[in-house]
């Protein structure tokens, strides 16, 4: 072989070789971009939220840090939609000497948001039904906030319509097809179709009910409702049976009935009241032929409520931050002396103030606050998952084209919203699919230990294992998954809780203690926090003028 044919030959080698190797290396990134997909859990440190349990292990005394303190007339605990609700009102009423202090890096509690390169995205509720004329603290905010833009010739408000959920708005995935709405019906004759109907005229008579005292049965507030003793029993029984001896039957409708609650409540149709079971669906307004409003909505959810009573006091909240104690005050300058931790700089310091408002969830108070009372005894809160997933193209699927909110029937899950429905930009392909499942089981505590055993990859596995039932190809449209675990998501109505005393025990004041979470409700929903805030700055600002 001559120089020349040698050198030839070695360049097709290595021209051959680095095509090959161009083809393994090519192969496996092709490989590695079809399958594998990113993610991570995040969230709350639950070995920090524990801490409140193990109070006598972190006294203040202890701690080589217990002479730093600060000084503010009013502390508000929890920056949830309550919490940041009496900062707003605090606010609006020209009283600016308070702080927030919150455990999360982010306000909002569980109607927190989150963003990444495709756009946001909510981490929990991620919209609101158009208030009622009794709502009438919801509707002024709504004003404020530039959502109702003015009022029609019937007075009746108008709404900015960026806002108002696009069509098409809901499906579900019934009998191997997306079909229209939420209801797995089918055909109008059939006898799920029928006992729809049935159903829905049933609930048209409830909705139009007054009590003896003259109260709509249900409405919103919770506590407007009439007090006649033969609707408030209903609150005595679970709706699962209710509903049976009412005569209805069928499969279809008693899952639609189960999906409904565990969306609003987290709770399954036989572990909630019957008295809420019918509230779900008769305490909001209707449009002339009995069906719901439309929806608001937005991208990030309830975030952008939040976005809207955090900013005009951002400066006053304290992320990062765990209330321990609360305790009296050994000083005169003082009532109180609040016990807390920060995360990033593991220290404890004590915060002292002359009024509190005490905006976190109702089970933290035996810790925090030492009661000794069986105010909160038998309290169930509700264990919740969250998953956001980055997708390259939205799901489609048979049937009617991708919708805001999209169920499959028989499912665990709640199914999962595009984050991205309300954008007006034209041809948008990937967006965020937001996740819920709500765990309805009545022994909420073997779940939430569950919960804390399973890796993400597990929570992974078993969110496509549900949504291949719809979409045999989304793995390979997803880029990443990021879960998001709440133990103690939110109060479950249990039968007796709303009507059986123990709300309005849980809602009465301390001297200079007020407490201000839709846990006095007995329902965890926007307009309730926004109340209940309200009511709590009400109570400060009476004090700060005696």
């Amino acid at each position: 072989m001559t120089e020349k044919q040698e050198l030839i030959s070695r360049r097709s080698f290595l021209t051959i070789l680095g095509i090959c190797i161009s083809a393994v290396i090519g192969g496996f990134s092709f490989l590695k971009f079809r399958h594998r997909i990113s993610g991570k859990i995040i969230g709350p440190d639950r070995e920090i939220g524990h801490r409140i349990r193990e109070n006598l292990k972190h006294e203040l005394g202890s701690n080589k840090n217990r002479n730093v303190s600060e000084k503010v007339k009013v502390l508000i605990l929890g920056s949830g939609i309550s919490g940041l609700s009496s900062g707003y009102y605090l606010h609006k009423s020209g009283f600016a000497d308070f702080k927030i202090l919150e455990l999360e890096e982010e306000a909002g509690g569980n109607s927190r948001s989150g963003k990444n390169s495709i756009g946001a995205f909510p981490w929990g509720a991620h919209y609101l039904p158009q208030p009622g004329e009794e709502a009438v603290l919801v509707r002024k905010f709504l004003e404020e906030s530039e959502v109702i833009v003015g009022r029609d010739n019937r007075g009746k408000p108008v709404y900015d319509e960026r806002y108002l959920c696009f069509d098409p708005e809901e499906r579900i995935f019934y009998q191997g097809r997306w079909n229209e709405g939420l209801f797995p019906g089918g055909n109008t004759e059939s006898n799920a179709g029928l006992e729809e109907r049935k159903f829905k005229e049933w609930i048209r008579k409830w909705r139009i009910k007054r009590g003896s005292d003259g109260k709509k049965a249900f409405t919103i507030p919770i506590d407007l409702s009439s007090r006649d003793p033969e609707i408030l029993k209903l609150d005595r029984i679970n709706f699962f049976e209710y509903i049976k001896e009412q005569g209805f039957r069928t499969k279809e409708l008693f899952w639609f009935l189960d999906y409904s609650v565990r969306d609003d409540f987290g709770g399954s149709i036989d572990t909630i009241s019957a008295w809420i079971g019918l509230h779900y669906f008769c305490s909001r307004p209707v449009d002339e032929s009995g069906e719901d409003l439309t929806l608001l909505t937005w991208p990030q959810g309830n975030g952008f409520l939040v976005d809207k009573l955090r900013t005009p006091i951002s400066s006053k909240i304290q992320t990062g931050t765990l209330v321990e104690k609360v305790l009296p005050s050994d000083s005169k300058e003082s009532r109180f002396t609040v016990q807390v931790y920060s995360i990033e700089t593991k220290e404890q310091k004590v915060i002292h103030c002359d009024s509190i408002v005490y905006a976190l969830p109702s089970f933290t108070r035996k810790y925090i606050l030492g009661e000794k009372s069986d105010v909160t005894k038998g309290l169930t809160y509700s264990p919740w998952l969250v998953a956001n997933l980055s997708v390259d193209r939205i799901p489609t699927g048979k049937g009617i084209p991708p919708c805001w909110d999209n169920v499959i029937y028989q499912s665990p899950s709640l199914g999962y919203i595009v984050s991205t429905h309300q954008d007006l930009r034209a041809g948008r392909e990937e967006s965020v699919l937001t996740y819920y499942r709500a765990f309805g089981e009545k022994d909420t505590v073997s779940i939430r230990k569950k919960m804390m055993r399973t890796s993400w990859s597990e929570w992974k596995d078993s969110i496509l294992f549900d949504l291949k039932k719809a979409h045999p190809d989304i793995e390979k449209r997803i880029q990443n998954i990021d879960v998001m675990t709440y133990a103690h998501a939110m109060i479950r109505p249990v039968p007796g809780l709303i009507w059986g005393g123990q709300r309005e025990a849980l809602a009465i004041s301390y001297p200079n203690l007020h407490f201000a979470h839709s846990d006095l409700s007995g329902i965890s929903i926007f307009e309730e926090a926004l109340i209940r805030g309200n009511h709590a700055a009400m109570k400060i600002l009476g004090e700060q003028r005696l």
